[in-house]
């Protein structure tokens, strides 16, 4: 007998963003509670089969597409590159720069189509609960408009993220470095200035920003809606879940309405199952080098890298390492000469995409060190 309550997943299909989501998903699917829907853009769809291959439960998960371009779409048209950049006020400011400049090209009519499908899907379904991505704009957005029974905020991210615009004596402007700066903590007095121009500076863009006009169809300019002001995710009228760890966080007024409750991930199979060779491989202890799942550096970052990688080989020949990296380097005869010979030695492993969950690499035990992108997906894998 199927379900008769159910819960609607809205989340963007970026792996950093939808993998908590996909997780929780699995959950509520393994335990048969809850029809499960998913709503997201078209290349979740593909995870979603995944997930019900893997499940196997006699029960499906249900995808809706949320028309329109995804968060890598936008990033791909308005051809802002990699979004790393120098710490301190310029490079911070050059990286908010890039972030406004991918939401602008998010056009109206773009963004009306994809918020009404929001709003057809809550009110198709009557979910018991609906569950939104922080940054999934078109979902908090409807929810805003359409007002479900229930609404949980699913943040990927730790609590500062979550809750840094509440704190005591705006302490955002004076006591937390701000994402980007590169800044420590505590905050110096002498960056304080510093500190409060970056945080309006963020404000100004997302208050202020302005969607790419649409074209006009038969002269006429048609009527669609902004993103724009981007609005806070936290409100204090949705319950708010994170995978952070208090104890590893800093020190925050936390509301009640948000709970940490640790790392949120997928089950996964033992590497021996998903991918044998990979387990076979790691006869030693292993650095894992995993920069996150769009990361294509230029020929001169992997090259500098690549040699970074060749200097720990020389110094630990105890170590061996996996590196997931996005770039030709088979054909690239600098970093062949390079990295080449402990490559062949069997020192080192390049792969374009590791085929098993992180987790399940982790959980060998034979991972000495994780180096990643500081996202935090890859921050709370190592956690666990």
């Amino acid at each position: 007998m199927a379900p008769s309550r159910k819960i609607l997943f809205l989340t963007n299909s970026e792996l950093g963003q939808c993998n908590v989501a996909i997780a929780v998903a699995e959950e509520f699917l393994r335990r048969g509670e809850f029809a499960v829907h998913l709503g997201s853009y078209s290349p979740l769809a593909a995870l979603v089969d995944d997930l019900n291959n893997r499940v196997n439960c006699g029960r499906s998960a249900e995808f809706h597409e949320i028309p329109g371009p995804s968060m890598t779409d936008l990033a791909i048209r308005s051809k802002v590159g990699l979004l790393f950049h120098q710490p301190g006020v310029k490079g911070a400011t050059q990286g908010f720069a890039k972030v406004a400049t991918t939401m602008k090209n998010w056009r109206p009519l773009e963004y009306r189509k994809a918020y009404e499908s929001c709003i057809a899907m809550i009110e198709k379904l009557r979910p018991d609960v609906v569950v939104v991505d922080p940054i999934l704009h078109v979902g908090l957005d409807a929810c805003r408009t359409v007002k479900p029974a229930r609404v949980v905020i699913l943040w990927p991210v730790p609590l500062k993220d979550v809750v840094i615009a509440i704190q005591p004596m705006a302490g955002i402007f004076w006591k937390y470095p701000v994402t980007g700066s590169g800044y420590p903590f505590p905050l110096p007095w002498k960056l304080v200035l510093k500190n409060i121009y970056l945080v309006f500076r963020v404000i100004i863009t997302l208050a202020t920003g302005k969607s790419e006009t649409d074209e006009r169809q038969d002269g006429k300019k048609p009527q669609g809606r902004s993103p724009f002001p981007l609005v806070n995710a936290y409100s204090k009228e949705f319950l708010c879940v994170t995978p952070a760890l208090k104890e590893l966080d800093f020190p925050l007024h936390v509301p009640d309405n948000v709970i940490s409750c640790g790392p949120i991930l997928r089950q996964c199979p033992p590497l021996s199952t998903s991918d044998p060779g990979l387990e076979a491989w790691l006869t030693k202890p292993t650095v894992l080098i995993n920069l996150g799942s769009h990361v294509r550096p230029s020929e001169s970052i992997a090259i500098q890298m690549a040699k970074g990688v060749r200097t720990v080989i020389a110094k630990r020949p105890d170590l061996k390492i996996i590196w997931k990296l996005k770039y030709d380097w088979e054909t690239s005869n600098e970093f062949q000469k390079v990295l080449g010979s402990a490559i062949a030695a069997g020192s080192a492993k390049v792969v374009s995409w590791i085929q098993a969950d992180i987790m399940s690499v982790l959980d060998t035990g034979r991972i000495a060190t994780y180096v990643h992108h500081g996202g935090a997906n890859s921050y709370f894998e190592a956690c666990k």
